[in-house]
């Protein structure tokens, strides 16, 4: 009954997409709640920064690698059965995660978990691109996923040292079964009738030369915010704020950050995809130089709230982007899957820079990431209006 009446949503309406920006932004935690995750990793399992580092790290490889596979599947695939699979092992694997603490077992549980919701992650992706206009998609998608760890983070770092890890794991794992139980949705958007992409093989139009720009920048892009977003709370710290106060700036930044995912389902196409990619971008380059000069609890919530904001903005730009070359979904999955490959590289990478507790040699590694990434995407209008010359 309940599947029967999730069918008759509206695709389009702002309540379909809701439900499949809720179900992604769950999926995704392991990214999404990444400041609070490692601090709890270091606090209740007793692992150091660099080891915490490298379990989230492991954690987001496995969400990239199902992104991959999916990627090459997205045309064979129904997402409804991609979603609800991932979700119900998501839960299984979080389980044992309450039980096992160990090192080595707990990293393997961590990264069958990434790779669970890391399908339902992609199903929501996919199933947006697959819209005529998917800037209100992506904009909603994003939102949610700013807006509801806003929420986690203000809560958990009020009340993580009361539940502590396995607590926190609950609450978690019950939201999991809410979105579980709320993936009939995606039967709601089929593959496009009419699409010139349904007869090109996944790899072909992975690798076409506007597609492939679009995936490496926004791997490089998913490298230099994860970079910062793991350390977000341990950077307050170096502000002179306690773990409590750093917690509560980022988690309240972060829901306020929710109004860049709005401006563009205000904006959608209006000045196009590029150029309103490329102010968000340099924006937030000015909040990561905010953050690593003035090392103030006023010139943290700055410079990180800045950054957050900029980030909220670009994120449905970049799938948007990737929409725009391909309705199937692939090329929008396939980039979820090389964000996340920077995402799994970022926090690694800043492991071997915040050495000490100096945090700048990793904010500077960042700022010239984002600034690569704006490159790659400038070329993109080029390499695609050659594309359609070349093409028959």
């Amino acid at each position: 009954m309940l599947k029967a009446f999730i069918q008759r949503f509206n695709p389009n309406g702002s309540l379909s997409l809701l439900l499949i920006g809720l179900i992604g932004t769950i999926g995704l935690y392991s990214l999404m709640i990444l400041p609070i995750l490692v601090g709890a990793y270091i606090d209740y399992l007793g692992f150091d920064a660099d080891t915490a580092g490298w379990v989230s790290s492991i954690n987001l490889a496995g969400v990239a690698i199902i992104t991959l596979i999916v990627s090459l599947k997205t045309k064979h695939w129904p997402l409804h059965k991609v979603a609800s699979i991932g979700l119900a092992m998501m839960v299984v694997f979080d389980v044992l995660s309450l039980y096992f603490h160990d090192l080595s077992i707990f990293t393997v549980l961590r990264f069958c978990s990434g790779m669970a919701g890391g399908a339902a992650m992609a199903a929501a992706g996919a199933a947006i691109a697959r819209l005529s206009h998917s800037e209100k998609g992506y904009g909603i998608y994003i939102g949610c996923q700013f807006l509801l760890p806003a929420i986690g983070m203000y809560f958990l770092a009020e009340s993580l040292a009361s539940i502590e890890f396995n607590g926190m794991m609950q609450i978690i794992i019950g939201l999991e079964l809410l979105a579980l139980i709320a993936t009939p949705i995606f039967i709601n958007y089929p593959l496009p009738a009419a699409n010139n992409e349904l007869d090109t093989l996944e790899t072909k139009l992975i690798f076409q030369a506007p597609a492939l720009l679009s995936l490496i920048g926004l791997g490089v892009y998913g490298a230099a915010t994860a970079a910062i977003w793991a350390y977000a709370d341990r950077m307050g710290m170096d502000a002179n704020l306690s773990v409590e106060a750093s917690g509560n700036i980022i988690a309240i930044i972060t829901g306020i950050s929710v109004l860049g995912a709005l401006l563009v389902t205000y904006l959608k196409d209006r000045f196009g995809y590029i150029k309103p990619l490329s102010a968000g971008l340099i924006l937030q380059v000015i909040g990561l130089l905010i953050l690593m000069t003035i090392h103030t609890p006023s010139g943290y919530t700055l410079g990180i709230g800045i950054f957050s904001m900029a980030w909220a903005f670009c994120w449905p730009y970049f799938l948007s982007i990737q929409a725009d070359l391909d309705q199937t979904g692939t090329v929008v999955v396939a980039g979820q899957f090389t964000n996340l490959v920077g995402n799994s590289a970022g926090p690694a990478i800043a492991a071997f820079l915040v050495a000490g507790g100096l945090y700048g040699p990793a904010i500077w590694m960042a700022c010239g990431l984002t600034i690569l990434s704006l490159i790659i995407m400038w070329l993109i209008p080029a390499a695609k209006a050659k594309l359609a010359m070349t093409t028959p």
